[in-house]
């Protein structure tokens, strides 16, 4: 009986002795493990994949890239009792450095390097054990300075979609996006993709305008990109004309009519009264006021991207006796026009001035020519006057009887003799 108690007790012994054991071993396959110095690795820098935990002596040790460990995956084995103790595989000649203490460090890492990397160890310590450890890195490029593109220039308010992009040349990364310093409002037209790198905004409204950013960041570093403004075309809205009508104006007065829309871009305006184009600027002036100005003045304002439009008008009332109507409707004329009536007057009086001046001296010429060829013909036809000049009586004091001539109307005047030239006559008068 005693011997029954005694075998089942050795029993007991036994199993517990085996769990412990086997518990023991793989608390020292646990104690085996890896970190990478520095945690964080930038492309360019060296990392050491340093070993910790290993218990007993180091009889071999042997690095592999992955999870496993092959010969088709080895990078090095390391031997103490052989010299040299390393023996590295050709692609990784140069590019590795190995410690007694199973850690190794790689050199100018890039991101080909990512992954992971297991050791093999084969320790003796009472009695041979096999101790495996993996480390998985991964290698941070430094982030490029990212820029932003969009689709389209200028999208139209609640007609275009618009697709803005976060060009970067990096692979590895989180990209954040953000509106006027802000975080980027979300709603149900704001759409980012899988990896935020498009923002996509439908249906675009002017609210939508802004200064927009993407900042690309990893683990080791972060930039951002320069501000895109975003500018939605959108209007002409909310048109505008001041003074507001109705506007009374005196004559003769100026006024000045401001035409304002909400646009972008700006808008080209035009100016019609009663239906006429007066102007196609934004500021209409009018100077020396008439009542032909008088009326509904209207602004239209046109957007040549939207190809939308929008007006608002205005009635101009002219004061005074021309806008008050007791010219009869024949109105007042401006200014310029009674000064050329004035000169055209002043032009017809002086052309009837200048001919009735003419008519009068051509009268008074011929009058004149008229009495010089009478006093011609009669002192051609009186002998008395012929000879007087020459008659010895006259001279001597003499007494001359003159006969008179008397001519019966209707009578056929006496024919003169043509006169020689250079030649004279006398005529005898005889005494009684």
């Amino acid at each position: 009986m005693d011997l029954i108690v005694c075998s089942r007790a050795l029993a007991i012994r036994g199993v517990i002795l085996t769990v412990f054991l086997s518990l023991w071993s793989q608390q020292i396959s646990a104690q085996v493990s890896v970190v990478p110095i520095p945690k964080t690795v930038m492309v360019g820098e060296n990392v050491l994949l340093s070993v910790s935990g290993v218990t007993g002596t180091i009889l071999l040790f042997s690095w592999h890239k992955g999870e496993r460990s092959t010969d088709k995956n080895q990078m090095l084995n390391y031997s103490p009792n052989t010299t040299p103790p390393e023996q590295i595989e050709e692609p990784y000649k140069g590019r590795v450095r190995v410690f007694p203490n199973c850690s190794m460090e790689i050199l100018g890492v890039n991101t080909n390097d990512n992954g992971s990397y297991t050791v093999s160890i084969q320790t003796r310590g009472g009695q041979q054990q096999q101790q495996q450890a993996t480390v998985t890195i991964i290698v941070y490029e430094k982030v490029s300075k990212p820029n932003v593109t969009s689709n389209l220039a200028c999208p139209v308010e609640y007609k275009d979609s618009i697709t803005l992009t976060c060009v970067t040349t990096n692979t590895t990364q989180i990209i954040l996006w953000s509106k006027d310093s802000q975080k980027l409002p979300s709603d149900d037209r704001t759409s980012l993709s899988q990896e935020n790198r498009t923002l996509t905004i439908t249906n675009v409204s002017s609210a939508d305008s802004g200064n927009y950013q993407c900042e690309v960041m990893n683990s080791v570093s972060h930039s951002t990109s320069d501000l895109y403004t975003l500018t939605v075309c959108y209007g002409p809205k909310n048109v505008k004309i001041t003074p507001q009508g109705p506007i009374t104006q005196p004559l003769k007065s100026q006024l000045t009519l401001n035409c304002m829309a909400e646009s972008v871009p700006a808008p080209d305006y035009t100016w019609t009264l009663n239906g006429t184009i007066k102007g196609h600027e934004g500021k209409l002036v009018l100077t020396e006021i008439t009542i032909h100005d008088q009326g509904n003045y209207t602004c239209e304002a046109n957007n040549s991207v939207t190809q939308l439009s929008g007006s608002a008008s205005v009635y101009v009332n002219v004061t005074g006796n021309a806008a008050s109507g007791t010219d009869n409707g024949s109105g007042s004329l401006p200014g310029w026009a009674i000064a050329v009536i004035v000169i055209a007057i002043l032009i017809v009086v002086a052309l009837i001035a200048a001919c009735v001046y003419y008519f009068l001296l051509r009268d008074k010429s011929k009058s004149n020519d008229i009495s010089m060829k009478e006093s011609t013909l009669n002192s051609r036809s009186d002998p008395h006057l012929r000879s007087s000049s020459k008659n010895p009586a006259t001279q001597t004091g003499e007494e001359v009887n003159y006969s008179e001539v008397t001519f019966k109307p209707g009578a056929l005047k006496p024919t003169q003799p043509k006169l020689k030239e250079n030649t004279t006559e006398y005529a005898e008068i005889s005494r009684t």
